[in-house]
C-alpha cells in the first residue's frame, strides 16, 4: 500500500478519499487484480483515473437525464435492494429481457438523447458512458451505503458484489444476436472496476449453454471466471440459499423477496432507514427514486436533471457538518439545491 500510494503522490494524487476513487479499498482492488504487482496495479489505476478525468464521468453521473439512466438501468444487472449473508449487494440479470430488438430501441433512444446532454460532443459511445455511469453509482452509491449496515466483517468497506445470472429461456440465437455488446461491457468491467464481483451464480442453463461458455468465458480473466459458478437446476434452491437468506432472494429463484426485474430495489429496513427520505409518494405508493444517487459524508444526494433542471437535493443525517464537494454542473443552468436533514 505505501509503495502504490508513493506512485500516487509521484503521479500527481494527494487526496486518497473514496469520492475520488483513490481511497484505501479501490487501491486494493486493484492490487488484488494484479496479484499485488505495484507496477502493474499502479498501471491500471492510473489508465482508470485518467480515463475518466479525460471524459468527466463524475459530471456525466451527476448531469445525466433521470429517465434515461434508468432505461439504462433495465439493460444491465440490477440491484434488488438486498445483500448476501456477507453484506454484498445483490444484483440480478435477466438475460432473456435483453432481446436484439430491445436493444437495438435502446441504442437508438441513447442517440437521440446524446444530442442534449452534457457530453454532446464526446467521441466516446454514448452506451459506454452510460455503462460507466451504471458503475458510478455502484461505488458512489450501494457500496457505501452497505457498508454502514450490519454483517459479518465491518473492518472492511464493501466492495464487491452478488450476482445471480438468469439465463432460462434464452436461445442460442439471442446469445449471438447480443454478444458483442456483453462482450464490451464485461470488458469494461475487467479494466476499469477490478475486482467488484464477489461471486456470480448462473441460473436456469439450457442444455446448449456448455458449448456456449465455451466462447464466452474467454472475454474473463481467470480469476473472474473462478468466480463464476454454474448450478444446475437440482443445485440452485440449496447453493443459493447457503450464501444468501430466504427474505433477501427473489420468490423467483425459492426465496420469499417480492421483486421483479425492473422493480426498483426493494430494500430491507437497516438499509431502508438509511435512505427513507429518496422514496417518492406516487398513486402507486411509495417508490424508490429513480436516477442517479450518492451516498457522501453522511448525506444521499440525488443528482442527474429532471425536466431539463439539475436535481441537486441533499438529505442529510442530524449534526452532519461535513463539506460536500460541489457538484459539477454547466453553469449556466439553473439549479434547485435543497438540504434536508434525515430523520
Amino acid at each position: 500500500m505505501d509503495q502504490f500510494k508513493e506512485l500516487c503522490f509521484k503521479n500527481g494524487f494527494k487526496d486518497f478519499r473514496r469520492e475520488e476513487n483513490t481511497d484505501d479499498t479501490t487501491i486494493i482492488r486493484f492490487l488484488r487484480a494484479e496479484r499485488y504487482d505495484v507496477g502493474r496495479a499502479f498501471q491500471k489505476f492510473l489508465h482508470f483515473q485518467t480515463w475518466r478525468r479525460e471524459h468527466d464521468i463524475r459530471r456525466f453521473y451527476e448531469n445525466i437525464d433521470v429517465e434515461v439512466y434508468d432505461d439504462s438501468r433495465k439493460m444491465y444487472p440490477q440491484w434488488i435492494g438486498r445483500r448476501d449473508r456477507e453484506g454484498r449487494p445483490i444484483y440480478v440479470f435477466q438475460v432473456r429481457q435483453l432481446t436484439k430488438k430491445k436493444l437495438d430501441r435502446y441504442l437508438k433512444m441513447l442517440e437521440r438523447s446524446s444530442k442534449h446532454g452534457s457530453h454532446a460532443g464526446s467521441d466516446v459511445p454514448i452506451r459506454v458512458l452510460h455503462l460507466h455511469a451504471l458503475y458510478e453509482n455502484l461505488l458512489q452509491f450501494v457500496f457505501p451505503l452497505v457498508s454502514e449496515l450490519p454483517r459479518p466483517d465491518t473492518r472492511r468497506s464493501v466492495s464487491s458484489s452478488t450476482h445471480i445470472v438468469d439465463i432460462s429461456g434464452v436461445s442460442v440465437l439471442q446469445f449471438w444476436s447480443i454478444r458483442k455488446y456483453l462482450q464490451e461491457a464485461s470488458e469494461i468491467a475487467t479494466a476499469h472496476y477490478p475486482e467488484t464481483l464477489g461471486r456470480v451464480f448462473v441460473v436456469g442453463a439450457p442444455a446448449f449453454f456448455k458449448s456456449v461458455w465455451e466462447a464466452i468465458s474467454q472475454w474473463f480473466d481467470p480469476e473472474t471466471r473462478s468466480k463464476i459458478f454454474i448450478l444446475s437446476a437440482s443445485e440452485s434452491k440449496s447453493l443459493l440459499l447457503s450464501h444468501i437468506d430466504a427474505a433477501d432472494l427473489p420468490e423467483r429463484y425459492n426465496g420469499e423477496l417480492r421483486w421483479e426485474w425492473e422493480d426498483q430495489p426493494n430494500l430491507d429496513e437497516s438499509t431502508r432507514n438509511l435512505v427513507n427520505e429518496v422514496y417518492q409518494k406516487t398513486h402507486r405508493g411509495e417508490v424508490f427514486s429513480k436516477g442517479p444517487l450518492m451516498f457522501q459524508d453522511g448525506c444521499i444526494n440525488l443528482l442527474g436533471s429532471a425536466d431539463g433542471l439539475p436535481r441537486r437535493n441533499a438529505f442529510c443525517r442530524p449534526g452532519t457538518t461535513t463539506r460536500r464537494r460541489p457538484m459539477a454542473r454547466p453553469a449556466s443552468e439553473t439549479t434547485v439545491n435543497t438540504r434536508t436533514k434525515l430523520e
